[in-house]
């Protein structure tokens, strides 16, 4: 699935270390290591919280945070483990490139009996369990729902004449959409007609490529060949596949992007939509808390979600968790760190997720009314509910997202056609498909 609001490039120490204890130590304190990537502000006080009530519910029990960046924790977490020095539960990214291998590796406790024991196979969303479920196992607990959108400056696009544009969704009337993909591209061609930077877009990260083209997958494809290629028969050189790589393609020709955009950064791509000089930014919901953080004025922006190239697809986005909880197999705390989830991941818990730190958990039947939730988070909380697609980083095996990720800079930078990156996607998931290292939920 996806970058989240706390993978923006943020660099925090490598083991920050912030141990909350809520009274004297005690002479048989147990202490649960947890190591997660809530660095940014509000999820960080609100895991600190988390960590305080459950510490004065639990007597005895110490909870040890250690707060890390993403590529800090993918570097320093499976040597930890490998050596039974790591944390009792950590916060990871899902999928066979991250979890994926610290499971075959025998790391990762198997939670198949927890959730049938405490109720998670009923009280949590479906399809972020599916992409923490590997061989009919399941391996964690999902967090952080996330789709990508398009970020809108209404009053740029008041400038441009073109607030009109936007139209709420005829089954989702939440929802802001367009009426075709043409509305999109005239919103595009008036901004850059003014000199506006048409779409924010930086992708020095080329992960940051990876969500255009997944999004722009699920407008020209849908989830179902999406499905049929991970599950089935389907290939990644199939013509809507190509079909993204155009529209991706087609954007940087017609000049929508910044000038060099493989030079410039996802935090600085951002900059230019904050500061008034983009018109539009493509990312994804994980971006809101920065919006309500770093914005002057959050009401001046607003997002929608594109329609689907065929009007035989549903309106969509390509989908995923931010990261996923998961619980070590040489834990000699697996209750206590289980129980510390059960406590986090509760409904309650579930309105604090949304309310305090701008997170939706998959936590099935909050209701949200009285949580006066600004109106562009409530508008998440709807989105979440359509039929998503995969943001498919977090899916897939390392060797076809190296060719994917390459592909989205050889497309800027005219090295590769949208025929050359569709064919080297093909052969790296076959090689993986030959090696028995693709996702299978089942």
């Amino acid at each position: 699935m996806g970058i989240s609001l706390f993978k923006t490039g943020l660099l925090a120490s490598a083991l920050l270390s912030v141990a909350l204890t809520t009274g004297p130590s005690l002479a048989a304190t147990t202490v649960l290591n947890v190591w997660d990537q809530f660095f940014s502000e509000e999820p960080n006080k609100l895991m600190n919280e988390f960590v305080a009530e459950f510490q004065k519910a639990h007597p005895g029990v110490e909870i040890k945070r250690n707060v890390l960046d993403t590529d800090s924790i993918r570097a320093t977490l499976p040597a930890a483990l490998t050596a039974g020095q790591g944390p009792d539960l950590f916060y990871y990214d899902a999928g066979p490139a991250f979890l994926g291998p610290l499971v075959e590796a025998g790391l990762v406790a198997d939670l198949t009996q927890e959730y049938a024991a405490r109720g998670w196979d009923k009280s949590l969303v479906d399809w972020p369990v599916e992409r923490v479920t590997y061989g009919n196992k399941i391996w964690g607990v999902p967090n952080e729902i996330e789709y990508t959108n398009v970020y809108v400056d209404l009053a740029v696009l008041d400038q441009l004449g073109m607030k009109d544009k936007l139209v709420a969704d005829k089954d989702h009337p939440e929802l802001l959409t367009l009426k075709s993909l043409d509305d999109f591209k005239a919103i595009l061609e008036a901004s850059k007609a003014k000199g506006i930077v048409p779409i924010a877009f930086g992708n020095r990260d080329p992960g940051r490529g990876g969500h255009l083209f997944s999004y722009f997958l699920t407008l020209t494809a849908g989830k179902d060949l999406v499905d049929k290629i991970l599950f089935g028969d389907g290939r990644w050189d199939d013509p809507k596949v190509i079909d993204a790589w155009k529209l991706y393609k087609d954007y940087s020709t017609a000049g929508y992007y910044p000038p060099s955009p493989n030079a410039i950064s996802y935090d600085e791509g951002n900059a230019l939509f904050f500061n008034g000089a983009a018109a539009t930014n493509i990312t994804g919901t994980w971006l809101v808390g920065d919006i309500m953080g770093q914005v002057a004025d959050p009401s001046k922006i607003d997002f929608f979600l594109l329609p689907s190239v065929s009007a035989d697809l549903p309106l969509s986005a390509a989908a995923g968790i931010g990261s996923t909880f998961a619980v070590a197999e040489k834990s000699p705390n697996k209750q206590l760190a289980l129980d510390f989830l059960d406590f986090i991941m509760s409904k309650d818990a579930g309105k604090r997720w949304l309310k305090e730190a701008n997170i939706v958990p998959p936590i099935k039947d909050i209701d949200i009314k009285g949580l006066d939730l600004p109106p562009m988070m409530q508008r998440v909380v709807e989105g979440a509910t359509l039929p998503l697609s995969y943001n498919l980083d977090v899916v897939m095996p390392a060797e076809w997202n190296d060719a994917m990720k390459t592909g989205t800079q050889s497309l800027l930078d005219g090295s590769s056609t949208p025929e050359d990156v569709a064919a080297r996607m093909e052969q790296a998931w076959e090689k993986a498909k030959a090696e028995g290292r693709i996702w299978k939920a089942h």
